[in-house]
């Protein structure tokens, strides 16, 4: 009797979670109509009273309006039409069902160029908004020979989920991680990629500027120590010739004016 009890349990509990998550009653189609496609949602029953429509996307609420109609309907760019949408009849206990888009995936890189430094670790990130999510997940590097596959080792690992996956390379080496590295994500329907370029600097590439600068001062003050070096005597030998005339000069003047003061007082 308590096994019989159980699995009447969980066929309601399973019956609840369908009921939640789509309504039977609810129509639904897919249209593309120019460069848009067009989601609509039909309540084919109930005995609720409709105030309104909302459309949504996730946790994002795309449209809300306050019509009556059984028949809603709402437009996305076939770009960005990938996803599961949620049409809701208004009030909620009046009706709510899914219309999943599927396509394939979106794949694009966090950055397309990642800048790192020799011994340390790069970390190459993609991320996909595919609806169905990617199930598969490959990255591999692009070389003379053509692309080689990057697996799991003591120097490169992936960590991945069904939106995002990350390539970490460790120990940089200047001549063999620089390059081209590819993402590659397959769901259900198709597979795409995404390309990111790895640049390595040297270690010392930041004491660089530093070093720079600190060459051009040295520069700078030896050609300015020649220069005095080179004009000091010849300011020296200007000096004392401007500077003994004038004495000699005065002197001169201050005997006669001593002499001719003599001369009266002794008239």
């Amino acid at each position: 009797m308590a096994m019989v009890l159980l699995v009447v349990l969980g066929l309601a509990l399973l019956a609840t979670e369908n009921g939640s998550r789509a309504d039977s009653r609810i129509l639904t189609s897919i249209v593309d109509v120019g460069s848009k496609t067009r989601l609509t949602c039909t309540l084919n029953d109930s005995d609720t009273e409709i105030s309104g429509h909302r459309w949504v996307k996730g946790d994002r609420v795309l449209h809300e309006d306050s019509q009556t109609s059984r028949t809603m309907e709402y437009e996305v760019d076939m770009d960005e039409r990938v996803g599961q949408y949620s049409c809701i009849f208004l009030p909620e206990s009046a009706g709510r069902t899914y219309v999943d888009v599927r396509g394939p995936p979106k794949i694009r890189a966090a950055k397309k160029s990642e800048h790192a430094t020799e011994g340390e670790t790069a970390v190459l990130i993609c991320k996909s908004t595919s609806f169905p999510p990617v199930t598969d997940w490959l990255w591999y590097k692009m070389t003379d020979t053509g692309p080689k596959v990057l697996a799991n080792n003591s120097q490169n690992f992936v960590v991945s989920s069904d939106t995002k996956t990350e390539l970490h390379i460790q120990n940089l080496d200047l001549q063999d991680d620089p390059g081209t590295y590819v993402c590659n994500g397959t769901n259900a329907e198709d597979t795409a990629q995404a390309v990111i370029t790895l640049r390595v600097r040297h270690r010392l590439a930041a004491l660089w500027p530093f070093l720079g600068i600190v060459a051009e001062v040295l520069v700078l003050v030896t050609v300015i120590l020649i220069y005095e070096k080179r004009r000091k005597p010849d300011e020296v030998l200007d000096d004392e010739d401007t500077g003994s005339a004038p004495l000699k000069s005065s002197s001169h003047h201050v005997n006669d004016k001593d002499k001719n003061v003599r001369q009266r007082n002794a008239n």
